[in-house]
């Protein structure tokens, strides 16, 4: 009982400072996104995506391509935590079911080449909303 009242009063923690989280950064200017996990503070992984662009363009990751190519920026400050789990593998699982439900991603196809088959079945019974 005690333990229950102790959690009920905890703040929550704003979604920036969660950790072991699959996220969603929506693009500003088209329906894209991008699916990602952490184990790290989200912030802090946000902000390796920003700066990203930085790098010369043969090291950008998914992300500084969709802005460098298309000219576009993504929403930073209003990130989506789409699940939280501390357990590595169970947090892939997760992002890959993630990557393939939602159509606008724009990870590459190899993000999601280590979902078992048996997932398929599963995830053609379940929808997200966009």
């Amino acid at each position: 009982m005690l333990d229950r009242v102790i959690r009920l009063g905890k703040d929550m923690l704003a979604s920036s400072q969660k950790t072991n989280v699959v996220y969603k950064i929506k693009c500003a200017n088209c329906e894209a996104c991008y699916i990602g996990q952490t184990k790290r503070h989200l912030t802090v992984r946000i902000n390796e995506h920003k700066s990203n662009i930085k790098k010369k363009e043969s090291d950008w990751l998914v992300v500084s391509c969709h802005r460098g190519h298309d000219g576009h920026e993504f929403d930073w400050m209003h990130v989506d935590v789409l699940h939280q789990e501390k357990h590595l593998g169970r947090r892939e699982i997760a992002e890959m079911i993630c990557i393939k439900k939602h159509s606008k991603s724009i990870n590459l196809q190899k993000d999601t080449d280590n979902l078992p088959g048996i997932y398929d079945q599963v995830l053609a019974n379940i929808s997200f909303s966009p």
